[in-house]
């Protein structure tokens, strides 16, 4: 995605019909579009578009708590005493969250915000009827924002236990719409068909938008959440077969200011709009960050401190540990990284038992990091111990111990599949939606 000054911004938003994203969910917290009489040129599509991506670097989603509450909950932070711990973190980090959590309700609100936007332009395109390469473009783009979207949703607030995951919107629905929530196969079922079609549509090259190997990157990371290990194998490879992306030196360059040939898929700050405010707000030492990384945390390194990510992420200021990660104040965020790509591809291989070629994919990202290569892997234990030091603090780290349904997460021990880990439904959604069932 290009750098979006802020007029462009506005004009999308305009073109959309919309005020503004705060005051419309404060309008209508439920799922609302107003009307789109503006989504009649080409020109309006395109600035739709831009105005979802947009949407998406609001703080509540991935301009922050996509990643930060995540950490939270699984005690993989600290408070450092530098900030004030608000309500609604204090619940994360205790597992206590309430329906009138605003950082559970605001990350629901938001996120459908996004898939209603998708939606509202996919509906469009028909009616436009823009040239086949420009309508497929669109189309990919918003096929591939819905499943981002929707994939987080169900690994935050799907429930296992009973198998409900939240609302399936593949239309645009307004507040009298009531949905109920959808089996959590079928999201995924629809999250599958969605990233396959935005692979098949979008271009190679996109100007930093989303394109087909992002599509297939970020594919490859659901099937791996799904256990399923050929279709991983597959996509991951297609993606690092491609030349088209490759380790750089240093990991902490991902974290800066440029696109660099690791990053498959980021968000992009302009010096008129940074976009990491929140995660700086939680660990950045210079302002005042709320959180310290756990000791847990720490110990991954212990054992080989000269490793890069260890020296690279973390300084110690007066006794506490803090990190640099996000100290870039116009810092890009990127979402799907190569590094990934080769420790999904090299799990998925050793569960095969291609252990030559799990080695190979585990050291590759190793290497990066300057620590010894290994010779054998430890099940359970290597790749989660690699993946936890590549990914930490980047949205990973909990949803891959659910994943591994681990039975002691966080620091009061709960199993994976715990309602005290997952996020309950917004109080103001279930008072106007009795189609909704709670998670309990």
């Amino acid at each position: 995605m290009k750098k979006i000054t802020i007029s462009i911004i506005t004009l999308a938003a305009a073109l959309i019909g919309f005020t503004s994203c705060k005051k419309i969910i404060e309008k209508t917290p439920e799922m609302y579009l107003s009307d789109q009489t503006a989504l009649t040129s080409v020109e309006g599509l395109q600035a739709a578009i831009i105005g979802t991506y947009n949407a998406l670097t609001n703080g509540d989603i991935y301009g922050g708590n996509a990643w930060a509450c995540g950490d939270m909950i699984a005690n993989n932070v600290k408070p450092s005493g530098q900030g004030n711990i608000v309500y609604e973190e204090t619940q994360m980090l205790e597992k206590n969250m309430s329906p009138d959590n605003r950082l559970t309700a605001s990350f629901w609100q938001n996120a459908f915000y996004v898939i209603n936007m998708a939606n509202t332009i996919l509906q469009a395109v028909p009616n436009v009827n823009p040239p086949a390469s420009i309508a497929n473009q669109i189309n990919g783009e918003c096929l591939f924002i819905r499943g981002m979207m929707y994939f987080d949703m169900v690994r935050y607030i799907g429930n296992p236990n009973n198998g409900l995951g939240v609302p399936l919107l593949t239309s645009p629905t307004g507040i009298d719409g009531k949905p109920s929530r959808a089996q959590i196969t079928d999201i995924y079922a629809q999250i599958v068909a969605d990233l396959t079609q935005a692979a098949s549509l979008l271009p190679e090259s996109n100007d930093n938008r989303a394109t087909s190997w992002a599509a297939k990157a970020l594919l490859s990371r659901v099937y791996f959440y799904l256990n399923d290990d050929d279709n991983c194998i597959a996509l991951s490879t297609e993606v690092i077969n491609s030349g088209k992306y490759s380790l750089v030196d240093s990991v902490e360059d991902n974290f800066l200011t440029v696109i660099t040939s690791e990053i498959i898929f980021a968000l992009l700050a302009t010096q008129q709009q940074p976009i990491s405010g929140t995660l700086m707000g939680y660990y950045r030492y210079a302002s005042n960050g709320k959180f310290s990384p756990s000791v847990d945390i720490l110990k991954l390194y212990i054992l080989e401190p000269v490793d890069q990510r260890y020296r690279k992420f973390f300084v110690n200021h007066g006794g506490k540990t803090f990190l640099t990660m996000f100290d870039e104040r116009y810092m890009n965020i990127p979402l799907i990284r190569l590094a990934e790509l080769y420790l999904n591809r090299g799990e998925c291989r050793y569960n095969k038992e291609d252990i030559t070629g799990a080695l190979e994919d585990i050291n590759i990202v190793r290497q990066r990091a300057g620590v010894s290569l290994l010779t054998s892997i430890i099940p359970n234990k290597s790749f989660y111990y690699e993946r936890a030091r590549e990914l930490m603090f980047q949205g990973d780290n909990f949803f891959n111990m659910k994943r591994m349904q681990k039975e002691q997460i966080s620091d009061l021990k709960l199993p994976w599949n715990s309602v005290r880990l997952m996020y309950l439904i917004p109080q103001r959604e279930m008072d106007v939606n009795p189609n909704l069932v709670q998670n309990q």
